[in-house]
């Protein structure tokens, strides 16, 4: 699914009045379910250039297994957003390779089972990210 909202002129929040200093970016959220148990990346969403990624959250979902897990990533790096991120409870991650740094062109995000798998459910996942001014 790709991400299509737009806001033709940015969306920001504080600053002051008429200026562009101390303004804050409005953090946004990727959301996405996918099967735990695969060992195929399953795609979840694209990103816009522009983009950081800045951490990602497992809602849980998935079922069986022993401390199941799934990797959040792209085609190129299949964990860079999430390595082992808990796939049967809530959890978050925070220190991808690919997390914190401004894409360049839109991008797909997959997931896939971790090393650890789960036996069935299905898993929901969510990346956090700003949008930088490209």
């Amino acid at each position: 699914m790709t991400i299509t909202t737009k806001f033709p002129k940015g969306l920001s929040i504080g600053g002051k009045k008429g200026g562009d200093t101390d303004i804050s970016g409005v953090v946004a959220f990727a959301r996405a379910s996918f099967d735990p148990t695969s060992s195929s990346q399953i795609e979840l969403f694209t990103l816009p250039k522009g983009a950081i990624p800045m951490y990602a959250i497992s809602y849980g979902g998935a079922t069986g297994g022993s401390s199941p897990t799934v990797d959040v990533g792209t085609t190129g790096d299949d964990d860079g957003i999430a390595n082992e991120l808990d796939a049967d409870g809530n959890a978050m991650a925070v220190t991808g390779a690919l997390l914190n740094t401004q894409i360049t062109a839109d991008t797909t995000y997959y997931g896939k089972v971790g090393a650890s798998a789960a036996t069935g459910g299905t898993t929901s996942v969510a990346i956090a990210y700003v949008m930088a001014d490209v």
